[in-house]
């Protein structure tokens, strides 16, 4: 189980965001207190006649996301218990909230926009609001015996780490047989992986992302490793199209460096 939380400027905008699951129209509530309202503007609007009572308190709203483990199929009246108790565990369960459920992505997930505001005017802390809502997800998973996050993330760096290994084993390949950008992507591709060019607004490359067709694992090229990504391909003197400025400096220090050595007699292991 993950949950994140933070607090925000509330706007009826993320109201309307989480009322809405996207092609499947209206998100099912789970639970709201201390509003009538169905309308995003008139929640707002019964928000804020809270927060009048605290106008130096900007970020006057709560937002939280929390995604329960895949491993169990829960019910709205399950949901609605987790959202809850990350309510009361932050101190927001008597404060106006509103709660839904999106299933729109395939894996569920809790949205819970909250009044930091409660009725007598006072703010409740947000001091590593996000952190707390992780804890809470911990221990109730631990007391649902559910897989945490840190389970989670082990399993995923254990399955992930064949996959690693085959992407660095595809790149050796590709980058010793590449005078091209062109060419890498086309060695990549033959091996399965695809390269997915990051380009910034300028048109310009600034990285690139690593998929394993296969798995449809998607890693940023840092994520395979140090030493892979534009400036491992620039180091291996591969043509490299249109670069970002930062990385176009890296590239001329490279030839610099390269023109000194061949001058000296040196070798290139740049």
């Amino acid at each position: 189980m993950v949950s994140k939380a933070k607090s925000i400027k509330g706007s009826s905008a993320s109201v309307s965001y989480i009322q809405s699951d996207k092609e499947l129209g209206d998100a099912l509530e789970l639970d709201r207190n201390g509003i009538v309202s169905d309308d995003p503007n008139e929640i707002m609007d019964e928000f804020r006649f809270m927060q009048e009572a605290n106008e130096k308190c900007q970020k006057n709203t709560i937002s939280i996301v929390i995604s329960p483990s895949d491993e169990k199929k829960f019910t709205p009246s399950e949901l609605r218990d987790i959202g809850r108790k990350h309510l009361k565990g932050l101190g927001l369960d008597k404060n106006q909230y509103l709660m839904t459920l999106h299933q729109s992505t395939g894996k569920p997930h809790i949205h819970i926009i909250a009044n930091r505001i409660n009725e007598k005017g006072v703010a409740v802390k947000d001091n590593f609001i996000s952190l707390k809502s992780q804890t809470i997800s911990e221990n109730m998973a631990k007391e649902r015996g559910l897989l945490t996050s840190k389970d989670v993330k082990k399993i995923n760096d254990i399955t992930r780490q064949p996959i690693k290994n085959e992407i660095k084993q595809a790149h050796q390949f590709a980058i010793s047989n590449s005078k091209t950008f062109d060419n890498y992507k086309d060695l990549m591709f033959s091996k399965g992986i695809i390269i997915k060019p990051t380009i910034n607004k300028n048109n310009q490359l600034q990285g690139f992302r690593m998929v394993h067709q296969q798995s449809g694992l998607d890693f940023k090229a840092s994520q395979i490793g140090k030493n892979f990504g534009v400036k491992n391909l620039v180091e291996n003197q591969i043509k490299m199209p249109n670069l970002s400025p930062p990385l176009q400096q890296f590239a001329i220090n490279v030839a610099k460096f390269l023109v000194r050595s061949i001058s000296q007699g040196a070798g290139i292991g740049y």
